[in-house]
């Protein structure tokens, strides 16, 4: 199981959110937050808070598993080598008290996984669940207030942070870690051996602060290398240092949480339980507004003309349990129709429309009875490679049977993941589960599933969407995750140094400006320090304090140079350093590449995204987004080609709106920006400065995403009025485009989405919100629908064909990545030539336009040579 688990990376089954509750913490939160009230003598304002949070986040992050752990009473393992553990703390309240009882009451009605162990805390709970629910492919989410649980954070596992009662909470990674406290969550529990903790009665070492302790290790890196530098450590700090050294590691220790907590688990004891079946015990408690919300019928679902489909007739399932008893059971039932396919976590299962049914039990140990995953895709394979069969998520299903060192399809009948995408992009789940949440999450359910897509789909128009492009460029990006891209390390290491160096000097320029030390990743001090102790022009402080986004920081340039430029410096360099050098390092496999995953599912407007690493968003202007380009390679001996649309979305508005001057200054390959430049400010072609060209090609990008007057105005560096003027005789130079603009929001309003050139539609609930600002970026959307996702369409058309051009003319050139207009190739010197002229083919002519289509291609040693 271990295996397969590994094999899903990348795809939907490991987004499956196994969230796990601090139970005890978010009691108390709740009991804290909320006035005191009870129903005929019993008190419900904490079991109220607690399942108020415990609904919101379950319906936020649609989790798929669930678990809460407490607190056992009595003494844990660390009260037996420290007696005044958690001494001094004040007694619960008796009203408070009795609410644990009513909680744990309640979640065994309502049938939700609870854990306590004695002589363990929750914290150890949470810790050894969180490593078991991710080894058997869940991706853990810890709820709690405790900021203890913050060394747990990585590895794919995340933490909701209660921050202020139960109303408002923080979401921590690894690098939001790091960004609030100013350590990683490996260092939680060096900062607690330095600071101690008072709440837990950890001693630490007298007279060190939380401030000074991130400030150590910041220098240091660990508690081990701090106490062996004391002798460093200038004054009564160096001293105290080696003189409670021993007490700073035995702090340490007991701030540590354990992840080997004896509990008996399995991730299918904590699936997500219907929740309803809790409601007679919440109605003797009187806790209406939960039945309500238990009890809702479609709480932020779809509309009804959006639900999903109804149960086809089948046959109960036979059970499966040998690879001949696979293949007579594909033979007997072939005529029933195209076999559907469901791979879950410890089952395979098969159906046909005709009415058949199999499950086979997944597992090849001792301790999970049943088929070694191999072996059954194995059996299957011969009748995938047909072509035909109905999948959910099939880019998935091919790393599994790769990794199985089985040979693919080529191509699917039908995913009902990519068709659940084109039917409505902006699905919060595409599981299989939350698109049938009323169904059984097995190939029945895919194959009713797959009968009430393709109707839905041919009767909106995008079949040709799922059958030319988004079903093949599954596999266009299946080969891709599986080529990867090659990263020089080494250049990537000497860059880290480089930055590291310069980020401390701009840590120490800033401390300087400021008078004194502070930790500048802290939202929190480097608001006091730029706000009340400097004094600079703020706006309003929130709960949360003041605002110290990069917008607020740039509009404090010309007030305090002096610590604004260096900050500023600092947290683009911590940002690239961080993700895209450490971050790559960390991703980098044995043979030197990096393998993003991409994802066709993640966008509103049909553009695929990357993760794992995201190589999309490296800066492109600027000299570091470029350095770093030039750590990417080829395969030795290789060379790269890079392609890029030129001003694909300028050209497709031209296309769409139809104006003469416009399509004229394309089709007779005019400067596009230039000529704008000129029309606009009234001035010769041979008069145009370079800042006039900018400004107009701010016009130009601009108004495709809806800019309004003050968004150009902060853009170019001109007044509103002037801005506001330039828009105005942009207007007057193209009316096609105002035209253009002005129909699509209507008719995006009177239908309710927007559509791309090729039939996607965006849909558009925004335009009847009864709120300005809603409406007005629904609007947005509705006019740059039509360009941004055609521009995603063309690439993802070029894609496919580029893909099939090299492998039908027998070439090992390969497509590597895709980023926005861009597409990249890897290929052997000797073919680069013809694996240019077919790139360009397939970008240039993968659809007719009222204006040419051009693709600028360059070859280059590294990314940034070739871009």
């Amino acid at each position: 199981m271990k295996k397969l688990n590994e094999d899903m990376k990348g795809g939907t089954f490991l987004k499956d959110i196994f969230l796990l509750v601090d139970g005890n913490s978010l009691m108390h939160r709740a009991f804290h937050a909320l006035p005191v009230m009870d129903a005929d003598g019993i008190y419900t304002n904490a079991v109220y808070g607690f399942l108020s949070m415990l609904l919101k986040v379950i319906k936020e992050e649609n989790v798929q598993y669930l678990a809460v752990c407490f607190d056992e009473h009595g003494p844990t393992f660390r009260h037996t080598v420290y007696a005044d553990y958690k001494a001094g703390r004040k007694e619960t309240p008796p009203e408070l008290r009795q609410q644990f009882g009513t909680i744990l009451s309640l979640l065994d009605d309502m049938g939700i996984r609870r854990f306590s162990l004695q002589g363990w805390e929750a914290d150890d709970l949470l810790g050894t669940l969180s490593l078991k629910g991710a080894a058997a492919g869940a991706t853990p989410l810890l709820l709690t207030g405790d900021r203890d649980a913050l060394q747990l954070v990585g590895g794919g596992t995340e933490l909701m942070f209660t921050r202020k009662g139960i109303s408002e909470t923080i979401r921590f990674t690894p690098s939001k870690v790091y960004e609030e406290y100013g350590f990683t969550p490996e260092q939680v529990t060096d900062w607690k051996g330095l600071a101690g903790d008072s709440s837990d009665n950890i001693p630490g070492v007298p007279g060190v602060g939380d401030k000074t302790a991130v400030k150590l290790l910041q220098e240091y890196g660990t508690l081990e290398k701090v106490l062996e530098n004391a002798d460093k450590v200038k004054g009564k700090l160096g001293e105290k240092l080696a003189a409670y050294a021993d007490q700073a590691r035995f702090s340490k220790e007991l701030a540590t949480i354990r992840r080997d907590a004896p509990v008996e688990f399995t991730l299918g004891s904590c699936v997500l339980p219907d929740l309803r079946k809790g409601i007679p015990a919440l109605a003797k408690l009187k806790l209406n507004s939960i039945i309500k919300r238990l009890d809702s019928e479609g709480e932020g679902g779809e509309t009804e003309e959006k639900k999903g489909p109804e149960a086809l007739s089948f046959e109960p399932a036979v059970s499966l349990e040998s690879v001949s008893g696979i293949a007579a059971w594909l033979d007997e039932t072939k005529a029933a129709g195209p076999l559907c396919v469901y791979v879950s976590e410890m089952a395979v299962s098969l159906a046909r429309e005709g009415g058949k049914r199999a499950e086979i039990s997944l597992g090849g140990d001792l301790l999970n009875p049943g088929m070694d995953p191999a072996e059954v895709l194995g059996a299957l394979t011969g009748e995938l490679k047909k072509g035909e069969a109905i999948v959910h998520d099939g880019k998935t299903l091919l790393h599994l049977l790769d990794r199985c060192g089985l040979e693919g399809p080529e191509s699917f009948g039908w995913d009902t993941m990519l068709a659940a995408y084109l039917l409505n992009p902006q699905e919060k789940s595409y599981r299989l589960g939350a698109l049938c949440p009323d169904l059984p999450e097995d190939a029945g359910t895919l194959c009713s599933l797959a009968v009430w897509q393709k109707n839905r789909v041919e009767e909106d128009g995008m079949t040709r969407l799922m059958k030319e492009i988004e079903q093949p460029l599954s596999f266009v990006l299946f080969r891709m995750e599986q080529a990867g891209f090659t990263v020089n390390t080494e250049f990537l290491r000497d860059l880290g140094n480089k930055y590291t160096a310069e980020i401390d000097e701009k840590r120490e320029q800033v401390i300087a400006a400021a008078g004194h030390p502070f930790n500048l990743n802290s939202t929190q001090q480097l608001g006091e320090v730029l706000f009340e102790e400097m004094n600079l022009p703020h706006g309003k402080k929130t709960s949360k304090g003041y605002s110290t986004s990069v917008e607020v920081l740039e509009g404090l340039r010309f007030d305090a140079p002096e610590i604004i430029e260096p900050l500023l410096r600092y947290r683009q360099l911590t940002k690239l350093n961080s993700t895209y050098v450490e971050g790559l390092l960390r991703l980098v496999d044995g043979k030197g590449r990096v393998h993003s995953t991409f994802d066709q599912t993640a966008t509103a407007t049909g553009r695929i995204s990357s993760s794992e690493p995201n190589l999309q968003n490296i800066p492109v202007r600027t000299e570091e987004g470029k350095e770093i380009r030039e750590a990417f390679l080829p395969r030795e001996g290789w060379v790269l080609l890079d392609a890029d649309y030129s001003q694909i979305e300028l050209r497709l508005m031209a296309h769409f709106s139809g104006d003469p001057a416009l399509i004229d200054a394309f089709r007779k390959g005019e400067d596009i920006h230039a000529r704008t430049a000129s029309e606009i400010f009234d001035v010769p072609p041979e008069w145009v400065t370079p800042e006039l060209r900018s400004r107009a090609k701010a016009v130009n990008f601009g108004l495709i995403y809806g800019i309004s007057g003050f968004g150009l105005s902060r853009n170019t560096g001109v007044s509103r009025k002037e801005a506001a003027a330039f828009i105005e005789k942009y207007f007057q130079t193209y009316p096609g485009v105002k035209r253009f603009m002005d129909r699509t929001a209507a008719e995006g309003a009177d239908r309710g989405y927007a559509e791309t050139l090729m039939g996607r539609r965006r849909y558009l609930p925004e335009l009847r919100s009864p709120k300005a600002p809603i409406r007005e970026f629904g609007k947005r959307a509705a006019m740059n629908t039509p360009v941004q996702g055609t521009a995603a369409d063309i690439i993802k058309l070029a894609m496919v064909r580029i893909d099939k051009a090299l492998r039908e003319a027998g070439l090992k050139s390969r497509l590597i990545l895709q980023v926005h207009d861009e597409l990249l190739l890897e290929c052997p010197p000797e073919e680069a030539e013809q694996a240019a002229a077919l790139l360009r083919e397939a970008m240039e002519d993968a659809i007719e336009l009222q204006v040419p289509l051009v693709a600028e291609v360059h070859e280059g040693e590294n990314w940034a040579c070739a871009k």
